[in-house]
């Protein structure tokens, strides 16, 4: 927000503030403003409870025994499946607007974009907002970008105009449409044409609606759905689905028994909010385990995407079949090795670290690397029909090689758990994005390499890393999957956990000590794709897998000559799927290393009986 002159703008954008606090009436969830019942409406929900109990004291005084049976038989758990949920209150938006977002649209003609003009987005004399994203290339040619103000404290009653404004007019630049929305309310949206700011004679310095705020258009995007859906986290029980919406709208996620979803209940509800770049993630909790569901997110009442399969995990412990793959580094603009994958039909994709290059921890700046990732068609097709779960590594954390000690990591964490529908991550006072998922007999231990690097002369931290252990003792699975952006061998660079080979090998021996069997590590970063065995024999324990998958798309790194390599690939994109059988008699694991046209490189197999302590 702006209250003095522009030149001082950009400092004064950056200013901390917090969200404005809601109308009487109204309670903050999420973000946005919703009604809250009065005291007299929970007042008489009380006496109708008291009638209630009236007359249920009433059919017992009938000493109708079958009755009392019968009402027993209501009070069993209904059979597993789709259960409606009622809609949440409607939003109500704050008289003093706490954020202000902005969705620019940079027309797709030569000579729209603009790297030096500095353009505000007005809406009093005074109060303008820089359309900037530090450490991120915005208002290029045919490119959409979202800014979010936190804390601006502005009256909407002193609203007085849309007004774009040119301060530096050294590069022409022109839009082709500008939304608003305070708080989260889309106020504001207007296709755009002919408008091009710059310093020449025939260029605008200021342009201002004569309309005001108004709603020609409905969104700015393609459609007021502008990523998504993704299937993250699955249960035996249930399923997470992560939407992304151009504003505070009312999401539902509608799930079915099959694929006709016209009469599908509403199983979750959300109104996304600014503070999370309205994306929001949506859970149906109640289903039965290794079934198939259809499920499809609907917006304001109009379905948007689906009827999309998912089927939900296996029991815990339940021995079968599992495919996995997995892969990291993810940069070019083209990313076609997504359908490669998606050939392979797996029931889990994993992103190990690298998932994006922002290499900032500038908030709009990594959402907006995020928005562009998931906007790629082949990537959003595997995400909306595979269960996709997630870590990082340094380049989407915040940099390259970065660690603890780096400035806004918290800010890199907060936009990491925007965008994903993992399970829940970190542990109590232990932030990160770390958590465990179990899929039948197999664990997926998912590590955060980041976060608390260098803290404990560990890449985890010392809390972290007992957490580790504790999971690795408490697992009953077959495998346990354990899974690293930065790659276990200790011949790997200095930003692996070759630096950390003390700590490294507390974790090697107390698998040993523990007597725990079926370990496999996985990691990523390298930029070639790899099967490793980590000799662990000397040490009394069993020899470690270690398969790394990289890259997904960007650049290749040469195969070192090094013994513990069974097989290198450094010339193509790459991806590792991993075909695991807990039904044979001695449990197998058979991973195959597939490039970006399909073509496989070679296989590493194990057994559980090779990965034991004892025989």
């Amino acid at each position: 927000m702006l209250r003095a002159s522009l030149p001082l703008l950009a400092a004064l954008l950056l200013l901390p503030g917090c969200p404005t606090p809601c109308e009487e009436g109204t309670e903050m969830l999420d973000g946005v403003c919703v009604s809250v019942a009065d005291d007299d409406d929970l007042l008489d929900d009380d006496d109708d409870d008291v009638s209630d109990d009236d007359d249920s004291g009433d059919d017992d005084d009938s000493g109708d025994d079958d009755d009392s049976g019968d009402d027993d038989d209501d009070s069993t758990e209904p059979p597993a499946g789709p259960r409606p949920v009622d809609p949440p209150s409607p939003v109500t938006f704050p008289s003093t607007v706490g954020t202000v977002s902005v969705t620019i649209v940079t027309a797709d003609v030569a000579f729209a974009g603009t790297d030096e003009n500095q353009i505000f987005v007005c809406l009093t004399d005074t109060d303008c907002f820089r359309l900037n994203i530090a450490e991120y290339n915005d208002l290029e040619r045919g490119a959409t970008d979202v800014h979010h103000f936190e804390g601006v404290g502005l009256s909407r009653a002193d609203i007085d105009r849309v007004e774009i404004r040119s301060a530096n007019g050294v590069d022409r630049w022109e839009p082709s449409c500008l939304a608003v929305q305070l708080d989260g309310e889309p106020v504001y949206c207007e296709p755009l044409s002919g408008l091009q700011f710059g310093e020449e004679s025939n260029e605008l310095q200021s342009w201002i609606d004569p309309q005001g705020l108004h709603n020609t258009c409905a969104s700015c995007f393609g459609g007021v759905s502008t990523h998504g859906p993704m299937i993250g986290g699955l249960e035996p029980d249930g399923a997470r689905v992560w939407a992304r919406t151009d504003a505070t709208r009312l999401v539902g996620l509608r799930v079915s028994e099959t694929n006709d979803l016209s009469a599908a209940p509403v199983v979750d509800w959300a109104y996304p909010s600014p503070l999370d770049d309205y994306a929001t993630t949506l859970q149906v909790p109640f289903l039965a385990p290794d079934t198939e569901y259809w499920y499809g997110v609907e917006v304001d009442g109009v379905l948007t995407s689906g009827p999309t399969p998912f089927t939900t995990a296996p029991p815990p412990g339940m021995s079968g079949a599992l495919r996995f793959a997995f892969g990291s580094c993810s940069k070019f603009e083209d990313q076609p090795i997504f359908d490669t994958i998606a050939a392979e039909d797996p029931d889990l994709f994993l992103f190990v670290g690298d998932n994006h290059y922002a290499n900032t921890a500038i908030v709009d700046a990594l959402r907006a690397e995020y928005r562009l990732s998931l906007a790629i068609p082949e990537r959003a097709a595997l995400a909306a029909t595979t269960s996709t779960l997630a870590t990082w590594d340094d380049h989407d954390y915040v940099g390259n090689n970065t660690d603890a000690s780096s400035p806004g990591r918290a800010d890199a964490l907060r936009v990491f758990q925007e965008y994903w529908a993992n399970p829940e991550e970190g542990a109590p006072g232990v932030p990160g994005t770390f958590f465990v998922q179990s899929h039948g007999d197999v664990d997926f231990v998912m590590l955060d390499d980041r976060y608390h690097r260098g803290l404990d002369d560990s890449i985890l931290g010392g809390p972290q890393q007992q957490w580790l252990l504790d999971v690795l003792s408490a697992s009953t699975a077959t495998f346990k999957v354990v899974v690293s952006g930065s790659q276990w061998t200790a011949d790997g660079s200095n930003d692996s956990w070759a630096s950390f080979v003390t700590q490294r090998d507390v974790i090697f021996d107390h698998i040993r000590d523990a007597d725990i069997d079926g370990v496999v590590l996985l990691s990523g970063d390298v930029h070639r794709s790899e099967f490793r065995v980590i000799d662990r024999t000397a040490a009394g324990s069993y020899d470690l897998p270690e398969l790394t998958s990289s890259p997904l798309a960007n650049t290749n790194s040469p195969c070192p000559n090094e013994a513990e390599i069974e097989l290198c690939a450094a010339s193509d994109s790459y991806f590792i799927v991993v075909d695991v059988d807990t039904l044979a008699a001695d449990p197998t694991l058979v991973a195959r290393m597939i490039d970006e046209a399909g073509v496989e490189l070679g296989t590493y197999s194990t057994t559980l009986s090779a990965l034991s302590i004892s025989p």
